[in-house]
């Protein structure tokens, strides 16, 4: 029997759907992989198990997920999540308007934040040129590059594989 236990509450409802702290275990020595956010600093927080959770060996991390084998079991946090964090998420976010396939209207205030369809996104910045804002209750990344030249591509992913580029107003 495999289980996996996600404990942590979100406290914002723009929030990721991706709990703060995962809970991931193997039983015997089978591999479990447990749902999280694994873009950014994926951690043990605390391990559970006697046996060892060493990363690459007995755990590691899939597109959406984190995986454990060999009797491992840990408590896994992803530090780029921490409240500490957001506000330099909206560092040099220009403002922008864009309209993405599927009825997406994108606003971006300048330094951020950034709304999907009225709504504020959670921002995350991954580095200088490159930012994603995530909808939680439509399920859509909205994926914004600064180009060399300044300007600014807008790209989306949302449910079921939809995805597209975003046309600047």
């Amino acid at each position: 029997m495999r289980t996996c236990i996600v404990l942590g509450l979100s406290l914002l409802v723009a929030a990721p759907a991706w709990a703060a702290d995962v809970t991931c275990e193997s039983k015997g020595r089978g591999r479990t992989e447990c749902p999280m956010d694994t873009q950014g600093d994926v951690q043990v927080k605390r391990q559970l198990s006697k046996s060892p959770c060493t990363e690459g060996v007995t755990w590691g991390l899939s597109k959406h997920a984190v995986w454990v084998e060999q009797g491992c079991r840990a408590v896994f946090s992803n530090a780029s999540d921490s409240a500490a964090a957001a506000p330099t998420a909206s560092g040099g976010l220009p403002l922008f308007n864009a309209t993405c396939p599927g009825g997406l209207d994108v606003h971006g205030d300048q330094g951020g934040p950034v709304y999907v369809n009225g709504k504020e996104a959670t921002l995350k910045k991954s580095n200088d040129n490159y930012y994603e804002a995530k909808d939680a209750a439509t399920g859509t990344v909205i994926s914004l590059s600064k180009n060399p030249d300044g300007s600014l591509s807008v790209s989306y992913t949302g449910r079921k594989g939809a995805n597209g580029i975003c046309q600047l107003r």
